[in-house]
């Protein structure tokens, strides 16, 4: 049986679409600046640094090298456990050494794990290294622990005496891609179980601790080159709105970007309105929105909470998560997107279960990483390193749509119901590329008008159910500045094209 197709043309560039016999012209005015797209080192490092080396070097290239998921970004946790805490986290693996002891002196040597996939990302030359913060160190916080405690005014100050010391250090040391800390983390919750690292801060408190890091970076030279990034809330609708007017209008001065999470994984409606929001609050002229967080779905943009236990390595999630990057990139225009974890356990292991890595579970495990590792690989000496769909996925925006350049809008509504668009144009070669991607099972004949008539098709990537980042051979014929392509059904494509600047 043959799929099912319909047949759209769509031309970009000085970007004219045609639906059907309709000619819909694209806004050639440039919309936001793209800087990254990467993900974070948030816990796994504590596994991977007893792995073999030579397995922790490929990871390296996997996530870092032009050859892997070239990344342009990554998360560093700032880890909190001071040592001889009163209360530990008591997650295995989730327990993060801070540079800040018990006792008020620093130690640079902890933390090797972390430090080391650290160097790693800079060794690489990741243009975006964030230090991020779930919880202030246990000497700083009232209860001894880097978990279930509130900050306090009377705390920030020495918070940001800390967060200036460890930036100043690791600008200086080795670390000179650092550019964003980000002081607070989901600061809602305050992880009372210790579950995992966490600190609140209240909208109403988040001002003065913003201000209080920016005095204290600004008394140094080193530091005050770090940018400050906040405030990771974790919700866009039960969160975001009804706090945003309390601490964002007074906050924007010291932030060079609003940092945000979707664990509510909202509509489009919803994000339109986030955007209107953050607009109204700043009167139109808001830092620039970084999407820094998300992970563990099993839908996209219905508006419903469907964070929950599934392991889902296919096409199908990889095109959920594809979704999230487009709502965020288009609808709030951010300038960037940061997965979760780079690394994480799978819900079994391939040594019992030779179909553990591949196979969709839907009551075990979580969609939370990259690439995947046995998490009993003490006993099973399983050491490889599992690849989802979700990192072929992510290679798709890494990849074609590096620092510098500029987002190109695709109106969404000449695109067949599922599909989405995707396109950037880089400020330095001329290059521009356009991902589509497919969540329909059938496949779209498209008709793509090229920018001019002396562009040229150089290179058509495809990510499909049977093939991970996979280059198509034989081009599309260019005829007359258009070229004309069969789209596959639950498919990540893009096309990359070489032409003059014009913006």
């Amino acid at each position: 049986m043959f799929p099912v197709r319909l047949s759209f043309v769509l031309t970009l560039a000085c970007f004219t679409f045609l639906a059907d016999a309709t000619t819909v012209k694209i806004d050639p005015i440039p919309k936001q600046l793209i800087t990254s797209f990467g993900a974070s080192g948030a816990w796994w490092p504590n596994d991977l640094i007893h792995f073999p080396v030579s397995v922790q070097k490929k990871l390296g290239e996997l996530l870092f090298s032009e050859d892997g998921l070239y990344l342009s970004s990554y998360r560093y946790n700032m880890g909190g456990d001071g040592g001889h805490d009163e209360q530990q986290v008591v997650t295995n693996g989730s327990r993060v050494e801070s540079f800040l002891l018990r006792n008020g002196t620093y130690d640079w040597n902890r933390d090797h794990a972390g430090v080391k996939f650290l160097k790693m990302a800079q060794s690489y030359g990741v243009p975006y290294i964030t230090f991020f913060v779930n919880a202030a160190p246990s000497h700083i916080a009232d209860n001894g622990a880097a978990c279930g405690w509130n900050m306090t005014a009377a705390k920030a100050p020495s918070f940001a005496q800390y967060i200036k010391t460890v930036l100043a250090h690791w600008k200086s040391n080795g670390i000179g891609n650092l550019r964003y800390i980000s002081p607070m983390n989901e600061p809602d919750n305050n992880r009372a179980d210790c579950g995992q690292e966490g600190m609140a801060v209240s909208p109403e408190l988040r001002p003065l601790v913003f201000k209080d890091i920016a005095a204290a970076m600004e008394s140094s030279p080193v530091a005050s080159e770090v940018d400050i990034i906040g405030d990771e809330t974790s919700q866009i609708t039960t969160q975001a709105f009804p706090e945003y007017p309390v601490w964002l209008p007074s906050s924007t001065k010291y932030l060079s970007n609003i940092a945000v999470h979707n664990y509510d994984y909202p509509t489009d409606q919803s994000l339109a309105e986030y955007r209107a929001l953050v607009l109204n609050l700043t009167h139109g002229r808001p830092p620039p929105v970084k999407f820094t967080e998300t992970c563990c779905s099993t839908n996209a943009g219905s508006g419903s909470t469907v964070f929950g236990a599934q392991y889902d390595p296919t096409m199908t999630n990889a095109l959920i998560v594809a979704r999230y990057v487009w709502q965020f990139l288009t609808i709030v225009q951010a300038q960037s997107f940061d997965w979760w974890t780079a690394v994480t356990n799978l819900p079994c292991s391939p040594t019992v279960n030779p179909a553990c890595a591949t196979a969709i579970n839907e009551t075990a495990g979580y969609n939370s990483g990259l690439v995947y590792i046995d998490g009993n690989y003490n006993k099973t000496r399983d050491y490889k390193l599992y690849l989802t769909k979700r990192a072929f996925m992510l290679k798709h925006f890494s990849y074609f749509h590096r620092p510098g350049s500029r987002r190109l809008d695709v109106p969404q509504d000449q695109l067949p119901s599922g599909v989405n668009a995707f396109a950037t144009q880089s400020a330095n070669s001329g290059e521009w590329s356009v991902l589509f991607m497919n969540n329909q099972t059938r496949s779209y004949d498209l008709q793509l008008e090229l920018p001019t008539k002396q562009s040229r098709l150089e290179r058509i990537v495809k990510t499909t159910p049977n093939d991970d980042w996979t280059e198509v051979n034989v081009l599309p014929h260019v005829n007359q500045g258009s070229v004309k392509f069969e789209l596959p059904g639950q498919a990540l494509w893009t096309m990359q094209f070489t032409s003059g600047k014009y913006y």
